[in-house]
């Protein structure tokens, strides 16, 4: 069999096994623009949260930093849980840990009873009504709407179904009460047109990650092969000179003639579409920086302090009582100091005690330094800038909820890491590596086309996006009326 020919076999049977999946993946993505898959985004946790009330305050979080472990914490914060004003730890191993603020006492199981209460006070709050009736559903490890990972560490969860006009499903956390996903009649319905279908997300297969892994990997190849044979023979089959037939470029005929001009014109998206959509699966840890240690929020923050004084209980009264309609303090430490910060809003927060630009930043510095002689590195900043907009790597999107100002440090270390830390409060935001840099460009970049100059002017990114998208689909559907009638001419054959 000659090379030419083991080319067209390929790309025909290739392509009659993926040009359905292919055109399901535009028309889906083009659902994902529009209706994103469920979660409970800062704004929708924070509007279900009341104003913490500094006299319901009666005990300190001094009892359970001992008890959890002072080396093991990564976080501590004084929120609202069940309706009580509760301080919540989480470890380096992402579990948790609730003690109630006014009482002192851990939290030690949250019920079908809790989670129907934590409901509808969830509800009352963020939608101002007094009465919402709901009804305890069951309690699953995972169910179609809460495959994602960043739940792991809240399962199993506990599921209420409230009966309003948008058809509220709340899902809660059966280790700390708290509301961690929602979803809505729109968003189920959608999704099973949208982000169900685009990246293969059937439960019993999500259920399995790394199963689900490789049959998206083999899928993306089997695409890329399926559009990088159908380009080279395209290419071989057109004729600029002594042209078909005296006048046409093409040998074909109808479909097949539009399949030929349409598949060369949308080539250079379809393999990058492709392409990038098996890079957003990260196969073979292709943008996993090997050998290295990487800088992490822990490293950032360094040791828990042991001057507990700023947990004391008339502290945290002070804070609340100077922040009238705070909803919740973090206890963010940093160089062995607290630096409670005040949450009032997703936009709104600030230091409990405020400190100068020039302070935060060189805190930040230090942290930063010291994270990298953690990980057993030694090295220098090549850039410190604070930015007032975001910029190619550190920007909002798609829901994504990206605080400014930042400073944004660039270190000389093996993995060229950058980092950016909050400009208000000095927190850790985020560390990208080269190759974490890469990913942005080959992935957001080509699969979302995440470009500033069409995210910061919509519609524009809506209309290219859905013009190329439209353009995949029209290809896709050529191959899928092709491949068909092939089919159709392969089963007459074999009844003769």
């Amino acid at each position: 069999m000659t090379f030419k020919r083991s080319l067209y076999l390929i790309h025909r049977w290739f392509g009659i096994v993926m040009c359905t999946l292919i055109a399901m993946w535009f028309c889906s993505g083009v659902v994902m623009m529009y209706v994103g898959f469920p979660a409970l985004t800062v704004q929708e946790r924070l509007a279900g949260l009341p104003a913490l009330d500094a006299s319901r305050l009666a005990s300190a979080p001094t009892s359970m930093v001992m008890q959890v472990g002072a080396d093991a914490l990564s976080r501590l914060s004084l929120t609202t849980v069940l309706g009580r004003p509760a301080f919540i730890a989480t470890t380096k191993e992402d579990r948790h840990a609730v003690w109630f603020a006014d009482s002192g006492d851990p939290l030690e199981q949250v019920t079908a009873e809790d989670a129907l209460y934590a409901s509808q006070h969830y509800l009352r709050n963020s939608q101002h009504l007094e009465s919402i009736s709901g009804s305890f559903a069951a309690t699953r490890d995972m169910d179609q709407w809460t495959v994602s990972s960043s739940l792991n560490s809240h399962r199993p969860l506990h599921k209420i179904e409230i009966d309003d006009a948008t058809g509220t499903h709340l899902y809660i956390s059966s280790h700390t009460g708290e509301i961690v996903r929602d979803t809505t009649r729109k968003e189920r319905v959608w999704n099973w047109v949208g982000a169900n279908l685009h990246w293969i997300y059937p439960l019993p297969l999500r259920r399995h990650a790394s199963v689900w892994h490789w049959v998206v990997v083999v899928m993306s190849l089997a695409g890329l092969v399926s559009v990088v044979t159908g380009g080279i023979i395209g290419f071989l089959r057109l004729r600029w000179r002594n042209r078909y037939r005296g006048r046409d470029v093409t040998p074909y005929w109808g479909v097949m003639k539009l399949h030929h001009l349409m598949g060369l014109l949308s080539l250079p998206f379809l393999v990058t579409y492709v392409l990038s959509g098996l890079l957003s699966m990260n196969p073979w840890d292709v943008f996993t920086t090997k050998g290295h240690s990487r800088v992490s929020s822990h490293a950032y923050q360094g040791a828990f302090p042991t001057d507990h004084s700023g947990l004391r209980l008339s502290e945290i009264q002070s804070i609340v009582k100077r922040n009238p309609g705070v909803k919740e303090i973090d206890f963010y430490w940093l160089g062995g100091e607290f630096h409670p910060v005040v949450v009032f809003a997703p936009y709104e927060y600030r230091l409990a005690n405020a400190l100068p630009a020039m302070a935060i930043e060189k805190k930040a510095t230090r942290g930063i330094l010291q994270s990298f002689e953690i990980c057993g590195q030694s090295v220098d900043f090549t850039e410190i800038r604070r930015l007032e907009e975001h910029d190619a790597y550190y920007y909002s999107h798609h829901d994504r909820w990206r605080p400014l100002p930042v400073y944004r440090f660039k270190a000389n270390d093996s993995a060229q890491t950058w980092a950016y830390i909050d400009g208000r409060t000095g927190q850790w935001l985020r560390g990208l590596t080269q190759k974490q840099r890469w990913q942005r460009w080959l992935y957001n970049g080509l699969h979302s086309w995440d470009f500033g100059f069409l995210i910061n002017r919509r519609p524009l990114w809506d209309i290219v996006v859905i013009a190329l998208c439209s353009l995949g689909t029209f290809m896709s559907f050529t191959s899928v009326v092709i491949g068909f009638r092939r089919l159709r001419r392969s089963r007459a054959a074999s009844s003769l």
